[in-house]
């Protein structure tokens, strides 16, 4: 995985409205830290991006998930075979 990845996403609880957003790292965890005590899931919209090349994707989860973008970045492999 590329350190490079970065997330952005919307969160939101259907049952009382409430929705925020967050930024994070790839393979760290997303959580809302919504806790109204309604019931249903909050529900995670959001987008990666790699700094080093422009990839992107988009994913939906449920709160408290560790999304992974699966991104092998070709800008890494090239400063590899540099170096």
């Amino acid at each position: 995985m590329s350190a490079d990845v970065a997330w952005g996403g919307t969160w939101e609880h259907p049952a009382c409205g409430a929705s925020g957003d967050a930024l994070w790292d790839d393979e760290d965890t997303a959580f809302s830290d919504h806790g109204c005590g309604g019931e249903g899931a909050v529900a995670w919209s959001a987008e990666w991006r790699c700094h080093s090349c422009g990839a992107s994707g988009e994913d939906q989860f449920d709160d408290d998930t560790t999304p992974y973008s699966h991104h092998e970045c070709a800008d890494d492999e090239d400063q590899e075979a540099a170096a």
